[in-house]
């Protein structure tokens, strides 16, 4: 066999290696672009609620459970829906979005294991006993309102609305306090079994 030729064979076994290595890591690079950016998303999309991009690190919120700093371990890899209220949580509205994310999370049935709820106010939560009977296995939290507009981009204090964090620590999607809580349900539904992790 001539130079030439064992040139040529060694030129044509590399092309499928290359393609073999060059197509996932396309894959990926495009996925990440349009997670973070928002590029190449179609606009007829299906999901319910309103896409943030690029995401929002939930360390960023600063968010105390009390007078102590949550611990980010406290979300175990798991998805979350986190609610923003006043202390006391005694309006309408308020009651309204909290007893949304409930029952959102009560629809998931086997899956809601994966799925934590926060609620988060500018100061300690006044948590009567009635609602803890009513919203058991919810984080009370607290963080400064500057803090919490600062790092959501937000212009005034998100009163009702809901959002969903990824097992990572990343907001991705948020809800308008007057959307149906079926919104929601779709999306994690969605999000719960496309996901390997949380």
């Amino acid at each position: 066999m001539t130079g030439a030729a064992v040139n040529t064979q060694k030129k044509t076994g590399r092309g499928p290696l290359l393609l073999i290595f060059l197509i996932p890591t396309i894959a990926m690079g495009m996925a990440w672009m349009m997670f973070f950016t928002g590029l190449w998303i179609p606009e007829g999309r299906t999901n319910k609620g309103k896409l943030i991009l690029p995401p929002v690190l939930f360390s960023e919120l600063q968010l105390m459970e009390g007078q102590q700093p949550l611990s980010l371990e406290k979300l175990e890899g798991n998805w979350g829906v986190m609610m923003f209220g006043s202390a006391s949580c005694s309006q309408e509205a308020c009651q309204d979005s909290l007893y949304k994310t409930r029952q959102v999370h009560v629809a998931l049935g086997k899956e809601a294991g994966r799925v934590i709820r926060l609620y988060v106010s500018t100061e300690p939560s006044v948590v009567t006993g009635i609602m803890n009977e009513e919203h058991p296995n919810i984080f009370w939290l607290n963080s400064s309102e500057e803090t919490i507009l600062k790092a959501m981009g937000l212009k005034k204090w998100p009163a009702n609305q809901y959002f969903i964090i990824d097992p990572l620590g990343n907001i991705i999607m948020g809800y308008q306090a007057d959307q149906i809580g079926g919104d929601l349900l779709k999306d994690l539904k969605k999000l719960l079994k496309a996901s390997n992790i949380g």
